[in-house]
């Protein structure tokens, strides 16, 4: 009962934060998503922190429209991390699956493990502005 009760709230998390990402919040505050504004806005840093300290990583569908989506991760402190949500080159049905009791990744497809911190995975930079916020940089894809 417990873990349905906690995938529905995890459910109905991400759908906000999408919608809130629909509506165009991005760094430039223009709503732009074209690839014109190379990053977009995740949110007020703390909450996202509080968010994640909770319920895990957050799976954002391609914040550009695209097939690319992304988990946005806080390692503590200002440390934070954005990375693709599968390895390149899978099938869109291989998200990685967050395991939250032992803060690691799985691979639904083949059962390879990785790290809280995404090592292993194209990643983005991320990190926290003047505004207490946290933006994820789109446009230099590179290793974690």
């Amino acid at each position: 009962m417990f873990t349905l009760l906690g995938a529905v709230l995890t459910a109905a998390l991400i759908v906000a934060i999408v919608g809130r990402v629909g509506t165009g919040s991005t760094s430039g505050g223009s709503g732009d998503r074209s690839g014109t504004t190379p990053a977009f806005d995740v949110g007020p840093a703390a909450q996202r922190a509080a968010s994640i300290a909770r319920d895990g990583p957050l799976l954002y569908p391609d914040p550009r429209g695209g097939t690319r989506d992304i988990f946005v991760q806080h390692l503590g402190d200002a440390r934070w991390v954005a990375f693709e949500a599968r390895v390149s080159g899978a099938p869109r049905q291989c998200v990685l699956r967050w395991e939250h009791a032992d803060r690691r990744f799985v691979d639904p497809c083949d059962g390879r493990v990785y790290p809280a911190d995404g090592a292993g995975l194209v990643a983005y930079a991320a990190e926290v502005n003047d505004k207490k916020r946290v933006i994820v940089d789109l446009s230099r894809p590179g290793p974690s």
